[in-house]
């Protein structure tokens, strides 16, 4: 059981203490005399003196005025300008919200009113010669301008038709069917015929080359023979030197011959390859040609429009207002008024001030943050200016309590103190405490301006009731 409950109940034992003890002595006084039994009547119950009534109630240190200020915008917060604990006057700016935005948007309504007033005063004072002229003029130049702009697209449609893709088409078919006969008669003429016969003959040569170094090796072990033979195979021997170096020269040739094929048919394919991408482009360009002449001829056809509607254009300058045109101007210039004011307001909705002075006790923004419609921004308070507001204060006691009634106030965290205090509040309208009726009832402190109250202490309310 809570410290409150218990506070409570010990009140409430001490009352019924109080009560039995009165009754008990009541009892007392009222016994019979020495006389016989029952043959006196019982002598008659004196008024008992009761002290003055006194109404106990839990309570709460509060602020006597506080304040969760919440923003009328939604936006960044650009300015934190008080801290917890500072004192702040009533209407001291403490917070700003970004208005760049605002701003720009409340310069061009402030624009916008000047040319609705401008708008309204022409009609109700009527054109002069010279506006007449300028917007007379103004039209010409704009049927000049839609004349060429129709002069420009009807060009752009007459030379899309001269260029039908059609053509582009079937020239890179040609192209394409050309690179690859092309390719198809490069590959009939490989070179490996070539490569493969100056192998064999390589071949041959090198043998004959071995053949003869090996008789002239022979007639260099028989001393016994004619010089003239051995003179006659060393000839032979640098003849097959000669026919050997011959045969490799015309490997060589086969075989450059044989890449720079490879080389060709690479070509060959890489041109067959962007031939087909040229093709596939003509097609594409085909089959979007027909798209294109329909909104060409579209743009044809409106900016001939255009130009018929400027030459049929009326100066309205030269007819006098009426009174609905008149009163549609007054009404849009009303508009563009109302605009202005709606975003003033927003500039002022972005900065927090002050609704009285006080101490600031909670700021749980800061600068960079964005904040929604109706967020607490700021929490300001009278903490100099504290009451005690009862939390517990029954139906049956309340009927007791009147505004301007003495009261005791005694605080949980200073045990050895009391502040005395007047009754200043008296709620007309009951709350739910733990399933009871309750009122709350406000105290005014006198003398506490100095004491080291808290907002949030829990006390004990002493009322002396009527």
């Amino acid at each position: 059981m809570g410290k409150r409950s218990l506070r409570k109940v010990s009140m409430r034992i001490v009352i019924v203490g109080f009560l039995c003890a009165v009754l008990g002595l009541v009892g007392c006084s009222a016994l019979p005399g020495s006389g016989a039994a029952g043959t006196e009547e019982p002598e008659e119950i004196p008024a008992v003196s009761r002290a003055e009534d006194t109404v106990v109630a839990e309570a709460v240190i509060e602020p006597a005025r506080w304040s969760e200020l919440r923003v009328d915008l939604a936006g960044e917060v650009t300015e934190v300008l008080v801290s917890e604990g500072d004192r702040v006057a009533a209407g001291t700016p403490l917070l700003r919200l970004d208005t760049e935005e605002l701003a720009l948007s409340l310069q061009s309504a402030q624009q916008d009113i000047v040319a609705q007033r401008a708008a309204l005063e022409r009609l109700i004072v009527g054109s002069s010669e010279t506006l007449v002229a300028r917007a007379a003029r103004e039209n010409a130049e704009q049927i000049a301008q839609a004349e060429v702009g129709l002069q420009i697209v009807e060009l752009q449609l007459e030379k899309a038709r001269g260029e039908d893709p059609a053509t582009d088409v079937t020239a890179a078919q040609k192209r394409v069917e050309q690179l690859r006969l092309q390719l198809a008669q490069a590959r009939a003429q490989s070179a490996s015929p070539e490569v493969t016969a100056a192998q064999v003959a390589l071949e041959r040569a090198r043998i004959a080359l071995a053949d003869a170094q090996n008789e002239y090796k022979k007639a260099l072990d028989r001393p016994w023979e004619d010089q003239g033979i051995r003179d006659g195979w060393a000839r032979e021997v640098e003849q097959k030197v000669l026919d050997y170096r011959y045969a490799q020269a015309q490997l060589e040739r086969a075989q450059n011959g044989q890449r720079a094929h490879s080389i060709s048919l690479s070509v060959f394919e890489a041109q067959i390859e962007e031939a087909e991408e040229q093709l596939a482009k003509a097609v594409a360009a085909q089959e979007t040609y027909g798209v294109m002449l329909e909104v060409l001829s579209a743009e044809v056809e409106a900016s001939r429009l255009d130009v018929e509607a400027l030459r049929a254009w009326d100066n309205p300058y030269l007819d006098d207002a009426t009174d609905e045109e008149i009163a549609q101007a007054e009404a849009r210039l009303r508009q563009a008024e109302i605009a202005v004011a709606r975003l003033e307001l927003q500039i002022r909705d972005a900065e927090l001030r002050a609704p009285f002075a006080g101490t600031v006790v909670d700021v749980p923004v800061k600068v960079g943050d964005q904040v929604d419609l109706g967020q607490v921004a700021l929490v300001i308070a009278t903490i100099d200016q504290l009451y005690a507001r009862t939390v517990d204060l029954t139906e049956l006691d309340v009927a007791r309590v009147v505004v301007g009634q003495p009261a005791v106030v005694s605080v949980d965290a200073l045990p050895d103190s009391e502040f005395e205090g007047t009754v200043s509040e008296v709620d007309l309208r009951s709350e739910d405490y733990r399933g009871d009726v309750v009122y709350a009832v406000t105290v005014q402190l006198e003398d506490a301006r100095d004491a080291p109250l808290r907002w949030g202490m829990t006390a004990v309310i002493k009322i002396e009731a009527r």
